[in-house]
Parts: C-alpha cells; structure tokens; sequence
C-alpha cells in the first residue's frame, strides 16, 4: 500500500511540474496566427494572411484524431491485464505530446518572437503524436506511466529536429510520415525498450498475453486505423497529390490485408490465421505507401506495394520478433518492429527508388510540386521563369537532379535511425534509474499497480457456471415457495 501511494505521489510530482512549466511557456510566447487573432482580423482581412484555410485541413485532422485516441489505443488492449492502461495511457501520451509537440515546432516556425498555431500546426502535432505512441507499443506493459511521461519529454524535441533535418534542410519528401514518424517512432522505442529491460528478463511473462476478449478489443484498434489511414498519408497533401495519396493508401491497405492473411495460414501449422498478424500486419501498407503516397507509383505500384509489406510484416512476427528476442534480448511488445519499423524502411527505400527515376516524363511539370529542391536555382532566369508562368506556386530551388534527390532520401533515413536508436537508447538508460520510477517483476503487464480495479473476475468458464447456478437456485426457491396443488396434497 504504501509503495502504491509512493508510486502514483511520484507521478503526480512529475506530471504537475511538467504541465506547469509548458502553461507558462504557453502564456509568454504562444500566440493565435494572424486570421485567428481578433486585434489582428480586420488588417488581415483586408490584406490578405498567410493561416492556413481551417476547412482545408479539420475533416481530414478529425480522421487523424480519432487514429489517436481510439485506433491506437484498441490496438494495444490485445494483453488481457493491461487493457486500463494501454488505453489510459494513450489518451495521457495524446495530451501531453500536442503540447509538447506544438512548443518543440514552434521553436523552428516562430515570427517575431512569438509561436503562432493555426490548424495546420495541430496536424503536425497530431504527427508527432503518432511517433511517440509507436514508441510507447514497444515498451508496452514494461515502462511505467512516469517513464513514459519522461520518454515523450525526451523523444519529442529529437523528433522534431529530425523532421527539420529531413524535410527543411535536406528537403526530402515523404509524404505520409513513413520515414519521420513511424521509423523513427519505432526505433526510438526499440532502443528505449532494449535499454529499459536489459536489467530483467521481461519475456515469458505470465500476464503477457491476450484473451478472446482483448484480442476482439484490439481488432477494433486495427479497424479504426484501416478506414482513417488514408486521411492520414493526405492531410498535408493538395490537389492531385492529395488525391493520389488518398487512392494509392486505399489500394495498399488491401494488399497488405490479403498478403498477411495468406502469410499467416502459410506459415501456420495447420494452416490457420494467428489474431497478432491480422491486428498488425493488414496495416503495414498503410505505413509502407506512407513516403511516396502522392507521387506517380501507379495503381499497380501502391497495390504491390501493400502485398510486400503485409508478407514482410507477417514474417517479422513469424521469424523475427522470436529470434531477436531470443539473440539480443530486444523486447517488442506491440511488435513495432514489424508494423511500423520494416514497412517505414520498405518505404524509404521506395522513396529512393522513385526520386531516381524521377523526371518531367513521368509527372509532367508537376514534377517540380513533388520534389521542389529539383526546380531550378534562382540564376537560372529563362528555365525557371518558364515554369513560375505555369505553375503560380513554384518558388526557387536548387537545381537538383533526380539522383541528387534520391542521394538526400537516403541520408535523410539513415540520419532518422542514428537518431532514433541513439536517443531513444540514451532515454531508456537515463530512466531505468530509480528516481524515475522503473516497473519490477510483479507489475508488468498488469493494471493493479495503476487503476482501481473491480474485484478480481473470475475466468469465463466460472462466470457461466455461477450464472447458471444462481439461475437454478432461484428457479428452485421460487419452485419451494410455491404452495401444492389440492390434489397433490391429498396424495401426500
């Protein structure tokens, strides 16, 4: 009892300093954009203002909402003793993380000393959300609520230095996150939980493992996180791209679903579907298609694509979450590794492969929307004021060439994993400390330590049985209470 009142004190000490310090932050330097600012609306409207248009982002930013809060937190209920907090804990993660996310990018994006949010920066911030709930399914059950506290304060400004690496500075395209949010969330988590566990053997637990009941929940998760995913890869997309993006995620998707259910009764003994493949790898198309989800790749393409990934993402939980549990220790308790982490790198390489191939004979001038580091550099006066004429939107490049394009694809992934694994590593050593709050043996996989719980259930089988036997008591009483007929007390 008293470790418990110590457990959530120590929590409550971290949560309260934290979310103090981020108001205060918010009260000095964060400010509405200009449209959204009523001391400012009057000058902007008749002036014009560069916020972003609500109605162009909020339907597809509810999509992305509900693949938070819901999609992400049913898929991780699939632990029969840990459903309370795998969906508590996302909806804590949500909270804390758009916060977090909304004063780290703003650090990039600030005009005049101020952050400035518009609706645009509650999608990106949904974003990195999405990073740090990936990472959170790897150490599933195995952290405590303050070490996932801590690791979102800790991962999310790395995520947003890489996303400003990747996107800004070497100008690399990814569209629907594949490369910056979901390798770089699964990594980041695969170093945090190697590091986390390394002191205690997690695996073999008694309470890591799934009921009829929890894996249903958790289908609901995977059900969610199907329809919603194309708003997903689409929502900073526009016009053609943004359309494409919608349609090649769709055809994905449904390849992945029929790869992985083929891969499963394949690789199953008597030829049957295991309930983790169909819960995880039927989205792996979604995340494979994710960095070149608006570009050129052919219905074809998106739809062989999502076959790859669903076979690739059904054998890594086949053969090797097993075998790198076994060999390295490596605990991956949502199996991230093969949903997001594999999928991410298939989809980088993807990117690779398409930025080479890149040219004005397979986009047309739209060539220069989707890579905009390939238009021309500003001295470059006669070609490139020939493509400002037919494409209102373009501003100045740097002249790239398609290989030069695929060669900053490639170091923006390969700089993504050193940073995911390096400081997610970091994190999970600097946390597995005392001080912090660290799970022992007794706890993990288990909601006791954190909710108030019902009395403790019985199994099902017992469930029944009581039921039927206070149904039968009752049925006899009332039959007792009963008084005889006349004619069956004369026989007596």
């Amino acid at each position: 009892m008293l470790r418990l009142a110590r457990r959530i004190g120590v929590f409550v000490t971290y949560a309260s300093l934290i979310e103090f310090l981020m108001l205060m932050v918010f009260a000095v330097f964060v400010r509405y954009d200009t449209f959204y600012d009523g001391t400012k609306w009057n000058h902007t409207r008749q002036h014009g203002h560069t916020t972003p248009a609500l109605q162009a982002y909020y339907p597809m930013l509810q999509d992305v909402g509900v693949m938070m809060v819901v999609g992400f937190a049913f898929l991780m209920t699939f632990l029969r003793g840990f459903g309370h907090t795998a969906l508590g804990s996302t909806l804590l993660m949500t909270g804390l993380t758009l916060q977090l996310a909304l004063l780290t990018q703003g650090f990039f994006t600030s005009r005049a000393g101020y952050i400035t949010l518009n609706v645009l920066s509650v999608v990106e911030a949904n974003f990195a959300c999405a990073a740090v709930l990936i990472s959170v399914g790897a150490t599933l059950g195995t952290t405590s609520p303050t070490q996932l506290l801590l690791m979102a304060l800790l991962e999310v400004p790395v995520y947003q230095v890489n996303a400003h690496l990747g996107y800004r500075l070497l100008g690399a395209v990814d569209h629907g996150g594949s490369i910056f949010i979901h390798t770089f969330g699964a990594y980041f988590g695969l170093a945090f939980s190697r590091s986390v566990s390394r002191r205690m053997c997690v695996k073999h637990h008694a309470q890591e493992a799934s009921s009829y009941i929890s894996d249903m929940f958790s289908m609901i998760g995977t059900m969610f996180l199907w329809v919603y995913w194309p708003s997903f890869n689409g929502v900073v997309e526009s016009g053609s791209s943004q359309g494409r993006a919608v349609i090649n995620t769709y055809l994905a998707l449904s390849g992945s679903t029929l790869a992985s259910f083929i891969v499963s009764s394949v690789t199953h003994k008597q030829h049957k579907w295991t309930m983790v493949h169909v819960q995880n790898a039927t989205l792996a198309g979604g995340v494979a298609v994710g960095a070149v989800a608006g570009l050129m790749i052919q219905p074809w393409g998106a739809l062989l694509l999502g076959y790859c990934a669903g076979t690739l993402s059904t054998l890594g939980y086949t053969h090797l979450q097993g075998w790198l549990q076994e060999k390295t220790r490596l605990h991956d308790t949502c199996g991230v590794h093969n949903l997001h982490g594999l999928p991410g790198l298939l989809s980088a390489c993807v990117s690779i492969g398409t930025a080479f191939f890149a040219s004005e004979d397979n986009y047309g001038k739209e060539l220069y929307l989707q890579y905009p580091r390939m238009v021309p550099a500003e001295n470059t006066t006669a070609s490139l004021q020939s493509l400002l004429q037919e494409l209102e939107d373009l501003v100045p490049g740097e002249g790239r060439t398609a290989q030069q394009q695929a060669l900053h694809q490639a170091l923006a992934t390969l700089i993504t994993l050193l940073l995911a694994i390096v400081s997610g590593g970091t994190a999970g050593l600097l946390l597995n400390f005392a001080p912090f709050d660290p799970m022992t043996w007794p706890e993990l996989y288990s909601d006791a330590p954190w909710w108030e719980l019902p009395e403790e259930e019985n199994t099902q089988e017992e469930q029944s049985n009581e039921m039927l036997g206070r149904i039968f008591n009752i049925q006899v009483g009332q039959w007792q209470e009963r008084p005889l007929p006349a004619h069956l007390k004369e026989a007596e």
